[in-house]
């Protein structure tokens, strides 16, 4: 990354409108300037194509999806292993699904127009907890192929399915610290307009989300004890319960 005079117009920031330019700052400021290895949600590669051409993002060497699109892009399988030997890539994309819906519910299976938009766009989970489990399962699973101060670009955006908030931006983060990445950096994707469900007119009960969170977690085991979160969380429980009361200046 050349050196520049920081101000607020070369600055790195942590909020965008641009997922390309949210990838150009990852690639600049944590991965030396170089491509990334790995994506393991490739899809169409929508990520590495700039709409504007403004930033070069180079396709990873490695392609891999749950649904392949093409012969370049190598089928993996939920709650399997990555064709990938420990500690062997020094860098990883992910975007998984965030919307939660029945893919076997009428108006999929009879294909309504203007119905379930969002999922048929980005895919879906059902129930939930299908979600839950998968950001789990991909995290600990990109912790063991990456080498170490490898990092793992993770997109995600917290999602609301039967009037209930789904926090998976958050719980990514908590996956991250329980199985000992460090969480690097955090930064957020700000869309212009979202889609609307027609069927929640008039009975909008949470803030609809505009934001998508880009976090990157590192394999760092000296930097993530000293700042994990769950760490943190149990040393001020045990602290509280002790009774340690701290001095008042």
């Amino acid at each position: 990354m050349e050196r520049t005079e920081l101000n607020n117009s070369t600055v790195v920031k942590n909020i965008s409108t641009d997922q390309s330019e949210i990838l150009k700052w990852i690639i600049d400021l944590h991965n030396n300037g170089n491509a990334f290895d790995c994506d393991i949600t490739a899809s169409e590669l929508k990520f590495y194509h700039s709409k504007d051409g403004k930033y070069d993002i180079p396709t990873p060497k490695i392609l891999m999806d749950v649904y392949p699109v093409n012969d370049n892009i190598i089928k993996i399988t939920p709650f399997e292993k990555l064709p990938l030997e420990d500690n062997s890539v020094s860098s990883i994309v992910c975007d998984l699904p965030f919307v939660c819906s029945p893919k076997t519910c009428k108006s999929v299976v009879d294909k309504k127009e203007g119905a379930n938009i969002i999922s048929n766009r980005f895919a879906s989970w059902y129930p939930m907890q299908e979600g839950y489990e998968n950001i789990y399962w991909w995290i600990n699973e990109c912790k063991r192929v990456l080498k170490e101060d490898g990092i793992l670009v993770w997109k995600m955006q917290s999602s609301v399915s039967g009037g209930l908030q789904h926090w998976l931006a958050e719980f990514s983060a908590l996956c991250a610290a329980d199985c000992g990445l460090y969480i690097k950096d955090q930064f957020i994707l700000e869309a212009k307009a979202r889609l609307i469900s027609a069927s929640k007119i008039n009975k909008q009960q949470h803030a609809r989300k505009y934001t998508s969170t880009f976090w990157v977690f590192k394999k760092d085991d000296k930097r993530n004890k000293k700042v994990n979160l769950l760490s943190k969380l149990e040393e001020c429980k045990r602290e509280v319960y002790e009774g340690k009361v701290w001095p008042i200046k």
